[in-house]
């Protein structure tokens, strides 16, 4: 015969254990409708903060970037200036210089205070401050 003092501390473990299973539940429910918080924020936010970045294309031409959160920015490389819009892509960004110049994607690599602006698996510009 089964000890009833056992059986009634079975059934509050059990109600804790389906107490914390409803909770995960929950909270993956949460993550999978908000993908941006659980798949992380692109590379991008942190780039768009308001401040200038020295910006070196490849070639070694330098000029700034500067991004912010709605979308547009500033861009000058000595005589031009342009004002860029921009948008996250989950590694990086894509940027659209102005209006007849096309959008450009890269994968945005940090690499210690710098970042990497990277396409087709070649370096394009490097921002750092």
């Amino acid at each position: 015969m089964e000890n009833p003092e056992r059986c009634s501390h079975w059934g509050r473990h059990e109600k804790r254990l389906w107490l914390l299973l409803f909770f995960a539940l929950i909270i993956v429910t949460g993550i999978s409708t908000n993908p941006g918080k659980a798949a992380g924020v692109s590379p991008a936010r942190d780039i768009a903060d308001g401040r200038p970045w020295k910006m070196t294309m490849d070639d070694g031409r330098a000029g700034t970037l500067v991004l912010f959160q709605n979308g547009t920015g500033k861009m000058n490389s000595g005589l031009l200036e342009l004002s860029p819009k921009w948008r996250p892509t989950p590694d990086g960004l894509c940027l659209k210089p102005g209006a007849l110049l096309p959008e450009r994607c890269v994968k945005l690599v940090r690499s210690g205070n710098l970042y990497v602006g990277v396409r087709a698996g070649k370096q394009t510009f490097k921002l750092e401050r």
